[in-house]
């Protein structure tokens, strides 16, 4: 089990917030969603809420879920004003109170869905929280393109306050469940005046191909609106 979105979340947090440009990921999901006039969403691996407080400007009517407590107490410490928001679930067994107009699965969380009864079991709880007619809008790594070009080793750096924090990323292919590879990587935490840190993390993730994805859905009852794709692969896809 990986430790990046538990022990780790506080370092996830202030690291994806240089990685990722949170800002011109909105603009994208926002588009699609002014597009199909959806204004009810639900952001499954929300994490420390980097996408919310832009989705909660907008005026959207917002829910982040996800799976681990440690990345959703920093969500609600750094936006008390939608303290509320932010509810812990599995996207395989989603018990929520109300359906929403789309759901949307960021930061390639799906890619953690590495086993053929996980997908099944994600996009069927995911049609039942759906309003009828609703959105799915997930993207997910190329496997014809990310398992061919694995790098076996990579890294980032990034500086927060009084803390430098260096990640070391080794990869391996794995193919035990579907298009699967290992993920190692090292975390080296230099906070002044403090002991260097470094831990330790592992885990395994699934890329797909676009044909295993257009099948999935289709077999779990969505239709297919449009298939984006760019780094990765984007399905826009309606509860039928």
């Amino acid at each position: 089990m990986t430790k990046l979105y538990s022990e780790l979340a506080q370092v996830y947090h202030e690291m994806y917030r240089s990685i990722f440009d949170y800002e011109r990921e909105f603009h994208f999901y926002d588009g699609l969603l002014r597009k199909y006039a959806r204004r009810s969403i639900l952001e499954i691996g929300c994490g420390s809420g980097n996408l919310a407080p832009y989705f909660l400007k907008a005026g959207y009517t917002y829910t982040g879920l996800d799976l681990y407590d440690e990345m959703l107490q920093i969500a609600r410490r750094n936006h008390p004003e939608a303290e509320a928001a932010f509810v812990r679930g599995d996207m395989r067994e989603l018990h929520l109170p109300r359906a929403f107009d789309a759901v949307i699965i960021t930061g390639r969380s799906f890619c953690y869905m590495t086993t053929n009864k996980d997908v099944m079991n994600a996009l069927q709880s995911i049609y039942k929280t759906l309003k009828e007619g609703g959105l799915l809008i997930f993207d997910s790594f190329k496997a014809d393109e990310l398992l061919p070009n694995l790098k076996k080793e990579s890294g980032q750096e990034v500086e927060s306050g009084d803390t430098k924090y260096r990640r070391v990323n080794r990869t391996s292919l794995n193919l035990e469940t579907g298009w699967t590879w290992n993920w190692e990587a090292e975390y080296h935490i230099e906070k002044k005046g403090q002991e260097k840190k470094i831990i330790t993390d592992r885990s395994v993730l699934r890329a797909f191909t676009e044909d295993e994805l257009k099948l999935f859905l289709q077999l779990n009852g969505y239709n297919i609106l449009e298939i984006i794709k760019e780094n990765t692969l984007t399905f826009v896809a309606q509860a039928t």
